[in-house]
C-alpha cells in the first residue's frame, strides 16, 4: 500500500488516517516482522501501536492476553521515546498490576478491578498518543518514508 501525499489528502490531513496506513503499508514493519527483528524506530512504532490497538479494543486485560510480549515489555520506554510519559506510567503501573500474577492466575478478579481503573485512565489521554506518534514518524523518515509536509496537517 502506498502512503497518500499531501495532495490525495484534500487539505487538512488526518493524522490519525496517515497513521493508520503507515501500520498497514509496506514502510511499518508493525505486524509483518518479528519485533526482536526490527530496527529501533520500528520498534517504537510497533510497541505504541500495539498498546493502543489492544488497549482500545479490550483494555489492558487483552493487551496481556493477546499482545505482543516483547512489545508490551518496550511499551513504557517507547511512550517516553515519543514524548507520551504520562501514558508511560499508567502502562508500568498495569505491569506493576499483572506480573505477580501472571495472566490467567486464580485471582483475577482484583486484578481485573485494577486493570479496570488503569483502563479509565488510558482513555482519558493524558498524552496525545496520535501527535505524539504522528511527530516521531515524521522525525524518522529513514525508518517509515516521507511524511507531508507539516502545514497539511
Amino acid at each position: 500500500m502506498e502512503l497518500k501525499t499531501r495532495e490525495a489528502w484534500d487539505g487538512a490531513m488526518d493524522k490519525n488516517r496517515y497513521l493508520i496506513q503507515l501500520s498497514e503499508s509496506e514502510q511499518s514493519e508493525f505486524g509483518r516482522v518479528d519485533f526482536a527483528e526490527q530496527s529501533e524506530a520500528q520498534k517504537i512504532f510497533s510497541a505504541v501501536w500495539e498498546l493502543e490497538s489492544q488497549v482500545n479494543d479490550g483494555g489492558f486485560d487483552q493487551l496481556f492476553r493477546y499482545g505482543d510480549i516483547d512489545a508490551i515489555a518496550h511499551a513504557a520506554l517507547a511512550l517516553r521515546t515519543i514524548g507520551a510519559s504520562a501514558c508511560a506510567r499508567i502502562v508500568e503501573r498495569a505491569i506493576e498490576v499483572i506480573a505477580p500474577l501472571g495472566a490467567m492466575s486464580e485471582a483475577r478478579s482484583p486484578t481485573l478491578e485494577a486493570l479496570n481503573t488503569l483502563d479509565s485512565e488510558f482513555f482519558a489521554y493524558p498524552d496525545n498518543l496520535t501527535e505524539l506518534l504522528f511527530e516521531y514518524v515524521s522525525r524518522h523518515p529513514q525508518a517509515f518514508g516521507p511524511v507531508p509536509p507539516e502545514e497539511a496537517t
